[in-house]
């Protein structure tokens, strides 16, 4: 996501509306409804975009650990500046972010085009930069839109992004293998997705909160908070490590090129997209520890058994839908979490527990890069067992979270 599939620091003020959704509209369903719904397509056109870079790399034979620099570089770069991004959509920028972020998103399909290193992570820079611009944002108003149903409203707008993620190596592989113009094709995708936002998602006017407010908010509840993002940055960079190897991992165990070029990649983000809702009602329900503890463990045992042995595609791909659920259900259920956390300040709270996680975990395909190079020894499953260390430190993070939040409204 991502991630399926990503994320910054003056939040909104303190009132209920959020920079996405007026506040006379939160009781219409019918505003609702529409609003959230082109929130979601916005989401499926950027996360499609984003998941293009890991089979790209694979089907143009790029250098495996330049590219993983490139992926970490731009990760890094676009979603530390989602901090700005709040910033601006707090002083009003908030829909012509989200609109310019869903159509810069799509840069990365014109990636066949070149063949410059040099002009490859100018495209994807862009493509983060989109993606930064427009997911703090969108996914503040989706969870403030109602805090008692937080993490169900989350889910649904996440869905959408993971849906777009799903298919995106599958679209591009298929655009490409007709010719190298045809994947930039794909850019009527978030043309279209910015056309919705641009007509159905409205916007409040808000007063920004001040930097010393939004410290001193963040202040009072800086143990949960600080356990939360610890969860999505470590949860984050086994998922990302993953996503990039994973085409590499499959031509390792000599799974058909169909899986090679996107059915992989699309078993692991469906499963994500099944776990989305279900976990946004277990912590509305039970609260962030207990699911995030259950989904941590899940998710260790589950790595252990992809990398174990040598399985028939159709299990394989099953494992890899069972990983994608229990690891997704992370993303949900810190940023719902937090939302209650901090209620009314969605941008920044978002900002916090998408972008600067997603910055560290952006340090996945730099490091399990480096460790599957085969010109220093390494391979894909070696790397990913590795990098599956980072999994007992989310549990332990888990444990921090906090009881089971207030449903007040």
């Amino acid at each position: 996501m991502s991630s399926a599939a990503q994320p910054k620091a003056v939040a909104p003020s303190a009132t209920d509306a959020t920079p996405d959704a007026p506040s006379s509209g939160v009781s219409s369903v019918r505003t609702l409804a529409v609003g959230l719904g082109a929130l979601a397509a916005g989401h499926m056109a950027v996360d499609c975009c984003t998941g293009i870079w890991p089979v790209y790399k694979t089907l143009a034979h790029l250098d495996l650990g330049l590219a993983g620099a490139i992926a970490t570089a731009t990760s890094v770069i676009g979603n530390s500046l989602q901090v700005g991004f709040g910033l601006l959509a707090d002083r009003g920028w908030a829909k012509r972010l989200m609109v310019s972020g869903v159509l810069v998103a799509g840069a990365v399909t014109l990636a066949p085009l070149t063949q410059s290193y040099g002009v490859l992570f100018l495209l994807l820079l862009a493509t983060s930069l989109g993606s930064a611009a427009f997911h703090p944002i969108a996914a503040g108003a989706s969870a403030t839109l109602s805090t008692r149903r937080a993490g169900v409203l989350m889910a649904l707008f996440l869905a959408g992004g993971y849906a777009g993620y799903a298919m995106s190596q599958l679209s591009f592989s298929a655009a490409l293998a007709v010719g190298p113009a045809v994947p930039s094709l794909m850019l009527v995708v978030p043309a279209l997705a910015a056309l919705g936002i641009a007509r159905f998602v409205p916007v409040a006017r808000r007063r920004p909160q001040t930097l010393a407010a939004w410290t001193r908010s963040v202040r009072g509840v800086a143990r949960p908070l600080t356990a939360l993002f610890s969860v999505q940055a470590l949860a984050g960079t086994i998922n990302t490590s993953l996503i990039f190897l994973l085409p590499d991992l499959l031509m390792q165990r000599g799974a058909p090129t169909r899986i090679v070029e996107g059915w992989g990649h699309f078993a692991l983000i469906a499963g994500s997209v099944l776990a989305l809702v279900p976990a946004g009602h277990a912590t509305d329900r039970l609260g962030p520890r207990r699911v995030l503890i259950a989904t941590n463990v899940a998710t260790g045992a589950l790595l252990a058994l992809i990398l174990a042995g040598a399985w028939s595609p159709r299990v394989l791909l099953v494992l890899l839908s069972c990983f994608g659920a229990f690891n997704s259900a992370n993303n949900v259920v810190a940023v719902s979490a937090g939302n209650r956390l901090l209620p009314g300040q969605s941008s920044g709270v978002s900002a916090l527990l998408m972008g600067v996680p997603w910055s560290v975990a952006a340090l996945g395909p730099l490091v399990s890069g480096l460790l599957a190079d085969p010109r220093h020894g390494g391979d894909p499953t070696r790397a990913l067992s590795w990098m599956g260390l980072v999994i007992p430190l989310a549990l332990i993070a888990s444990l921090f979270t906090g009881p089971r939040p207030s449903t007040a409204t």
